[in-house]
């Protein structure tokens, strides 16, 4: 099996290739599909809370936009922090691996 691959490096047991790198758009995709399905649930939650109180349900269809981007930014900031992370160790590792063959 190609080791490039994705699948390749799906079933490297010895761990010496991520696969984060390439699936983290697809996980900040499912992120922002996740806070919009959330928004509207939101959204959806005021108008029915506004039979019962009106300023209630209307505090919450206003507030469901910022809690949207609430989500994302959260989502953004732990997606970057991994990638920062596996970045700092591929990082690492050519540092060392240069330094090996330096000597």
């Amino acid at each position: 099996m190609d080791a490039g691959s994705f699948f390749g490096k799906l079933f490297d047991f010895s761990f010496k290739e991520f696969i984060a790198l390439q699936i983290v758009k697809y996980l900040y995709i499912i992120g922002i599909v996740i806070a919009g399905v959330s928004a509207l649930g939101m959204i959806g939650s005021g108008f029915s809370t506004m039979q019962y109180s009106f300023l209630g349900g209307l505090f919450q269809v206003l507030l469901s936009p910022v809690a949207f981007l609430f989500m994302v930014v959260i989502t953004r900031l732990v997606l970057e922090a991994l990638i920062a992370t596996f970045r700092i160790a591929e990082n690492t590792t050519k540092l060392v691996e240069n330094r090996e063959t330096e000597l």
